[in-house]
């Protein structure tokens, strides 16, 4: 059961919309779709968009409403463990433009750098701005992770300690990924 302390949203979150909103989001398969978007280090509200659109239509394009709902969802995923990783994500659809992005706590972020003569070459550093590379080839950003289940798929990370003391002692962590079978 999920407690909402509306604060600023108390006259809305006492109307009739305010409540269905709440009773939405608090849904299991809601509150699923927000951590699952939220997992995937998108903005939560990513992950409910088309649904709120085809429950509550124009009612949730207003500004004042868009806003409870963000205040709403980041209540709802710290009560699941989650942490507000940034604020103002740009969200290119309909209805949100802004929204905040969550993490799990015990998530870092990391940057990955491609090698521009051998993509299969790979660094791992916790900077993308200047950050600390190896010398003699040119790196190009890749990506960016901060899950350990994407550094183990994506870069066959599966000590995420060890890979932080190796950018804490030489400044970033080189691996080679391997390329993936196809099917025929």
């Amino acid at each position: 059961m999920f407690t909402y302390r509306p604060e600023k949203f108390a006259s809305l979150y006492d109307s009739e919309l305010g409540q269905r909103i709440w009773a939405f989001l608090t849904r299991d398969d809601n509150v699923a779709r927000l951590e699952t978007a939220s997992e995937l280090s998108k903005p939560a509200v990513e992950g409910i968009e088309e649904q709120l659109l085809a429950e509550f239509r124009e009612d949730v394009l207003a500004d004042r409403v868009k806003q409870m709902v963000g205040h709403m969802v980041r209540q709802i995923l710290e009560q699941r463990d989650w942490v507000l990783d940034q604020t103002d994500v740009k969200v290119q659809s309909v209805p949100f433009s802004k929204a905040a992005r969550y993490r799990r706590p015990d998530w870092i972020t990391f940057h990955a750098f491609r090698n521009s003569s051998d993509p299969r070459d790979v660094v791992i550093t916790d900077r993308r701005q200047n950050p600390t590379l190896p010398t003699g080839s040119r790196w190009i950003f890749y990506a960016t992770f901060a899950s350990p289940l994407r550094a183990a798929v994506a870069f066959g990370i599966s000590d995420i300690k060890q890979l932080r003391q190796q950018i804490h002692l030489h400044g970033y962590q080189r691996v080679r990924t391997e390329r993936m079978l196809r099917r025929a």
